[in-house]
């Protein structure tokens, strides 16, 4: 609510310079009071415009080194919409206007047309026939000015003090607005930060518990898939298994294979883990340990750095070496078998070498349809991402199965 008091239309046309003061100190704190900085310039032309009885006023403040921006305007209505958003800038020159910035003094002109330092108006603004023009100082830096235009009879030395004497008070509480808006601005800055700070706190939190349900997961479902496919692949190898339990049991692992394969992607997808490369390598370190026994000495060997691949391609790797694994301890005789896995470029070459009987040379080249050793199967998942397998019987006796995957899988290369 405005406290008007009833000197101040009078008081500007009266020689009291006392009581003009008096109305001035009551202005003056009622616009200290504000906070908002369209508010204080508002109100302080309002009564600049009662304190000097002139027609229009504005207030500009400095808007950079050669402009100054028209930031509120009283008792002028112009006929055109866009008028103020065009005209807004002023560039700060040796104008009636610019001086005022420029020396940082006041100026009154009482015959504006034929001052020296008129340069026109643009078209649709009021005729100015009388001026004056105040700076708005802070710590001795002028941030602005206060302009009054059109007192009927003129402007004199004691308008000039009264107008000075108000704008540095408006000055003050123009400067003090900025601090609030800044320091209102600072403050929702904060609540933001904060706002994003809760979220991310609350993600970390839900991504803590993705990955921890992701890891028991894999640490015990899928290692109860595999362990099914272990007991399964065991117990195909046991003597006088008829072939109705023995297709059975290749269902059986069958279907823990896509199991795990399916728990895989959960977590993948659960966990979202980064790009790392050590999936693959403890999924084959796994592997090599559940084949391991008092009669088969199991080596795991990596070379080159280890990385993530499209989940075809690890488990097209993973099943090859699950299947080479199989025969050796099936078929071969031997105690000791070595996986190598090494990590190129582009590739991945997986080889799994025993120290048992090997393959007679005829059977090398011919491998029946349903032979023992179940090569073609794992041909043809390496075949299916675009690899390469191979089987040769080692120098120094044993068997030698090397597959050769891509990084990436070559589905234009299965046509």
């Amino acid at each position: 609510m405005i406290t008007r008091f009833p000197e101040l239309g009078p008081t500007a046309e009266r020689d009291d310079w006392q009581a003009q003061l008096e109305s001035l100190y009551a202005i003056s704190v009622e616009i200290a009071s504000l906070r908002e900085l369209s508010a204080v310039m508002d109100r302080a032309l309002e009564y600049c415009l009662a304190l000097t009885s002139s027609a229009f006023g504005f207030v500009g403040l400095v808007d950079g080194p050669e402009t100054m921006d028209v930031a509120a305007i009283r008792g002028f209505v112009p006929d055109r919409s866009d008028f103020y958003e065009r005209f807004r800038k002023i560039p700060i020159r040796r104008t009636i206007f610019g001086v005022v910035i420029l020396e940082g003094r006041p100026n009154i002109s009482n015959d504006v047309r034929n001052d020296p330092l008129h340069r026109g108006a643009p078209r649709g603004h009021p005729p100015v026939e009388t001026f004056l023009g105040v700076p708005l100082r802070v710590r001795q830096q002028t941030i602005g000015m206060i302009g009054v235009a059109n007192r009927p009879t003129g402007y004199d030395a004691r308008h000039e003090r009264l107008l000075s004497t108000f704008a540095n008070q408006v000055a003050v509480a123009i400067e003090n607005a900025r601090l609030y808006e800044r320091q209102r601005q600072m403050i929702a800055d904060l609540q933001q930060l904060h706002a994003r700070l809760d979220a991310a706190r609350v993600e970390a939190l839900l991504h803590q518990e993705r990955n921890r349900i992701a890891a028991d997961l894999h640490d015990r479902v899928a290692q109860i898939m595999f362990g099914i496919g272990i007991e399964a692949t065991w117990c195909r190898d046991q003597p006088d298994v008829r072939e109705p339990v023995l297709r059975a049991l290749d269902r059986i692992r069958e279907l823990a294979a896509r199991g795990a394969a399916e728990v895989r992607r959960v977590v993948y997808d659960l966990a979202e883990m980064p790009v790392g490369g050590g999936e693959l390598v403890e999924r084959i370190r796994q592997l090599v340990e559940g084949y391991r026994s008092d009669d088969l000495r199991v080596e795991l060997v990596i070379e080159g750095k280890p990385r993530r691949l499209p989940p075809e391609c690890e488990d097209a790797i993973f099943l090859i070496a699950c299947e080479a694994l199989t025969n050796v301890r099936r078929h071969s005789g031997a105690d000791l078998a070595i996986v190598s896995l090494h990590f190129t470029e582009r590739s991945v070459i997986l080889v799994v070498q025993d120290n048992g009987c090997g393959i007679p040379p005829t059977s090398l080249v011919s491998v029946p349809a349903a032979g023992r050793f179940g090569l073609r199967s794992i041909r043809r998942r390496a075949e299916a991402v675009g690899g390469e397998l191979s089987w040769y019987n080692g120098e120094d006796g044993g068997f030698v199965v090397r597959a050769v995957i891509p990084t990436e899988p070559r589905w234009a290369e299965q046509v």
